[in-house]
């Protein structure tokens, strides 16, 4: 019975169901840490002011992690890379498709 009182499995928990919902990612990361913080007895304004300081110094890397499934949505939804696999066989002939394994690789 500990682990459904324990506030980290309770934010996950949540956060996967607001994901398997649909719900925008980023609002159900934040919901799951409302949900963490008071949990754990901090208190609203105690937990929005922790997210607050603890984000400013790891705002970049999830920017970049952002910006990096962005890019890869942007490929895969326009079909670019099957666009280039064939340019790449055509030019290449056969081993083509050797070539574009060592580029993914």
């Amino acid at each position: 019975m500990s682990m459904l009182t324990n506030p980290v499995f309770v934010s996950v928990l949540v956060m996967c169901v607001l994901c398997l919902l649909k719900v925008n990612v980023l609002f159900s990361i934040l919901a799951s840490a409302l949900v963490a913080g008071l949990m754990s007895g901090m208190g609203f304004d105690g937990t929005i002011m922790t997210l607050i300081e603890n984000m400013g110094g790891q705002s970049e890397t999830a920017l970049s992690y952002i910006l990096l499934g962005i890019l890869a949505i942007g490929i895969y939804e326009s079909g670019l890379a099957s666009i280039l696999a064939v340019k790449i066989e055509k030019v290449f002939g056969k081993t083509g498709k050797f070539f574009a394994l060592i580029l993914a690789v």
